[in-house]
């Protein structure tokens, strides 16, 4: 006989699985901005109940990718010029606190990590070799995790979901805006080796300074593009 926990275990674990795969299709540009979502389709896709999609629906909103309005259902979040720099603005406030508590609480051992992960990402092509204007997808994993652990160590777990979710916005319009590379002057692996060379020299000042920059002129990028 299946128990009321058991069968509620089973549709936690199926709201987080449709979660996870919309959330990697939209930041990974195969659902587009504005796109919307059919919460029948997506059940009948996943072979799960309607509950199911709606609460996975309701939290990717909750972070920032999904939208809900009256008598319109979901969409994946719209881009825009206001919603971008807002976005940016809040993305500063928050990660430049997290980092600021990194490098006061951080230790050896994230320390050691946080540059593994710069290396990794100083070390992954950008692009796909064969298409320039394609994002690589082991660059975009190495870039994720780079940021996370540069936050890891703030201590505050809400924080860096906070974090996080603002981030998970910001690659949509990674993903959605152009032009990709950014300008041939703009040296990105730099602007991380900065700010790994702060948080080494436990300069938490000139780490966040050096944040600051990074996230403001990925933004000045952007706004170049088709936002």
């Amino acid at each position: 006989m299946t128990s009321i926990a058991t069968v509620s275990s089973r549709a936690k674990t199926r709201v987080l699985e449709v979660h996870s795969e919309i959330r990697s299709a939209i930041l990974a540009g195969r659902l587009a901005p504005g796109e919307r979502l059919s919460p029948g389709a997506i059940a009948q896709d996943f072979g799960v109940s309607l509950g199911v999609v709606r609460e996975a629906l309701t939290r990717l909103g909750e972070q920032g990718l999904v939208v809900s309005q009256p008598q319109q259902g979901f969409q994946v979040i719209p881009l825009s010029r206001e919603d971008l720099l807002d976005l940016t603005s809040t993305r500063l406030d928050i990660e430049t606190l997290a980092l600021r508590r990194s490098v006061q609480r951080g230790d050896v051992e994230w320390r050691a990590q946080l540059m593994a992960a710069q290396y990794r990402l100083s070390n992954t092509p950008q692009h796909l070799p064969d298409d320039p204007s394609a994002l690589s997808e082991d660059w975009a994993r190495a870039h994720q995790e780079f940021h996370h652990l540069l936050l890891a160590a703030c201590g505050s777990k809400r924080l860096l979901d906070i974090a996080e979710n603002l981030r998970d916005s910001a690659e949509v319009y990674r993903r959605w805006s152009s032009p990709m590379p950014g300008p041939p002057t703009r040296d990105i692996a730099g602007e991380h080796r900065a700010i790994v060379a702060a948080v080494e020299a436990g300069d938490e000042d000139l780490a966040v300074q050096a944040l600051a920059s990074h996230i403001a002129h990925t933004t000045d990028v952007l706004l170049q593009g088709a936002v």
